[in-house]
């Protein structure tokens, strides 16, 4: 017998108690089940409010029986809700969750009262989107035009960096007046105008813009949404610790 066993042994005879085993790895079995979990929860979205288990199956590319077995896990977390045609629908603590996350931000919070002065200016729908990573932006917060004809509401929905508005402004590739304008990227007849908000250390953290339907605006409308676009974000950077806007204004884009 080795002194180490040997000690342990004494150990074992004085307390009168055994030792517990040596401390094994991580569950592996465990660890894949919270992914896929995870994996699940993620195919909801803006575009997909409900799904079905199929679906969800093809989604993750996991069998239907493990599907369901974690569908099942899920709902009694109440993390998910199954609805009377057997999809699934997110659940209140998961809707909890998102809405702790998304109070937490200081921009979701600030942005609100810039989002109403934008829409009342414009008559259009305003919006604030961030970063999701280096490929897609995020739209977190919304103010509807009061119009009967407008864009949909995109709040959940993430856009491409690239070829978008908020993604051009996220990116400071905006013109020489500090906006950007793109029409009909992502809808047909569509018009976005959109300007970036800066944080601490003068970095672009997130992008305000207004859409509205092209035939509602022209040239001139353009130039003053812009305008009243950079005003608003430059409030929001400031309140954000940005340094003063001529310090921090990105390039025109060429």
């Amino acid at each position: 017998m080795s002194a180490t066993l040997g000690a342990r042994s004494r150990t074992r005879d004085i307390v009168g108690v055994a030792l517990p085993p040596e401390p094994a790895g991580p569950d592996r079995s465990t660890v894949r089940s919270v992914r896929r979990a995870f994996d699940l929860l993620g195919c909801f979205g803006a575009d997909r409010k409900t799904i079905s288990l199929s679906e969800a199956a093809r989604a993750v590319e996991l069998p239907l029986s493990t599907v369901s077995r974690l569908f099942g896990t899920l709902e009694e977390a109440g993390f998910v809700r199954r609805l009377t045609d057997g999809r699934y629908m997110p659940g209140g603590d998961l809707l909890r969750i998102g809405v702790g996350a998304l109070h937490g931000m200081d921009l979701y919070g600030l942005c609100e009262v810039h989002l109403e002065r934008l829409a009342e200016l414009t008559g259009e729908t305003a919006n604030l989107a961030i970063p999701r990573d280096d490929r897609e932006v995020l739209y977190i917060r919304q103010v509807l035009s009061r119009h009967s004809v407008r864009h949909d509401s995109w709040i959940g929905r993430s856009v491409p960096v690239k070829g978008t508005a908020v993604g051009d402004a996220i990116l400071g590739r905006v013109n020489g007046a500090g906006f950007v304008v793109t029409r009909a990227t992502l809808e047909p007849d569509v018009t976005a105008v959109a300007a970036p908000v800066f944080g601490a250390e003068a970095r672009i953290v997130a992008a305000l813009s207004v859409t509205s339907p092209s035939y509602r605006v022209d040239t001139d409308r353009i130039a003053r949404t812009g305008a009243w676009l950079v005003r608003e974000a430059d409030e929001m950077s400031s309140k954000l610790g940005s340094p003063p806007p001529v310090a921090r204004r990105p390039l025109a884009k060429p």
